[in-house]
């Protein structure tokens, strides 16, 4: 790898949560009294598909609402854009996660073997990737406090990812606005609330009538 620079790239791919609520890395409080922090009425989060490529020529880093098969083939699009712009191969190290090795994403990775090298990790060995200590590094640098809205939170996390530095950094903020709204999910566009004529899905027990009388 070292001996063909110009020719791979290695990156180092994770996911994480990135939520409302403080992180709590290190706390002062006087001693036998229990510290107290800020908390969200509701606490919300985003999850990051991240990669930091090993020889320090950079980073792809994707900000969205979910962790699922559709968020990590949104990552693939984006390491697309970066071979396209680099015209290097790529081995992306990545763990078992149901992310990675679901239908959908199987067959995407397939779709890039020509330049896409995928090393997989054995099972529960964050400690070889060297992307996971990143996410605490972000975490404590940039969620110590309550954020004022969903935009600022989001912005602040973009803003620390770039901040991780690299050589070529793509930080790529894809959440949409419907969670900037103050939404957990996406609406579906109904009114709140049972839907009028709306039937149960199962048959209740009915008392039977005009039973005999006991004897």
């Amino acid at each position: 790898m070292a001996a063909a620079l110009d020719r791979y790239e290695l990156h180092h791919q994770d996911e994480t949560h990135v939520e409302t609520n403080p992180y709590l890395c290190r706390v002062w409080h006087r001693r036998g009294t229990q510290p107290t922090l800020p908390a969200a009425g509701t606490n919300r989060r985003v999850t990051v598909f991240g990669s930091v490529e090993v020889l320090g020529r950079g980073r792809v880093e994707m900000v969205q609402a979910r962790q699922d098969s559709a968020g990590f083939i949104r990552y693939l699009e984006a390491l697309d854009a970066r071979r396209q712009a680099t015209g290097r191969e790529i081995y992306l190290v990545l763990d078992n996660g149901s992310a990675h090795t679901s239908k959908l994403s199987t067959a995407a990775l397939a779709e890039r073997e020509e330049w896409l090298h995928v090393v997989w990790l054995a099972r529960y060995s964050p400690e070889l990737n060297q992307k996971a200590p990143e996410w605490k590094r972000l975490k404590r640098d940039v969620r110590s406090h309550l954020p004022t809205d969903p935009r600022t939170f989001v912005d602040e996390i973009v803003a620390g990812l770039q901040g991780l530095g690299g050589e070529r950094v793509e930080v790529i903020d894809v959440v949409p606005q419907w969670f900037i709204d103050g939404h957990r999910r996406a609406p579906t566009g109904r009114p709140a609330g049972r839907p009028k004529g709306a039937k149960d899905s199962y048959t209740r027990a009915r008392k039977p009538k005009n039973l005999p009388a006991p004897t």
